[in-house]
């Protein structure tokens, strides 16, 4: 298994100190996936931003995989 930091950012940038093991790169988009997810549900309506991005770093600091949601509504 290999180790990756997660930072985050939706206004505000937050960078993960203690690491995850993931499985395979499949578990790491799945993650990042969900991580995005649940920004948008617990945060969204709070900070008001309609993009957020989520980027998962090695051990070495080094940029793996990278994600981006946006989120828009339309109408009166």
């Amino acid at each position: 298994m290999s180790r990756y930091f997660i930072g985050t950012a939706n206004g505000v940038k937050v960078m993960d100190e203690e690491g995850v093991e993931v499985s395979s790169d499949e578990a790491l988009r799945t993650m990042l996936r969900h991580t995005l997810t649940a920004i948008l549900h617990d945060e969204g309506h709070r900070t008001g931003v309609n993009e957020i991005t989520a980027k998962a770093y090695d051990e070495a600091g080094q940029l793996v995989m990278q994600a981006r949601a946006t989120f828009s509504i339309t109408g009166p």
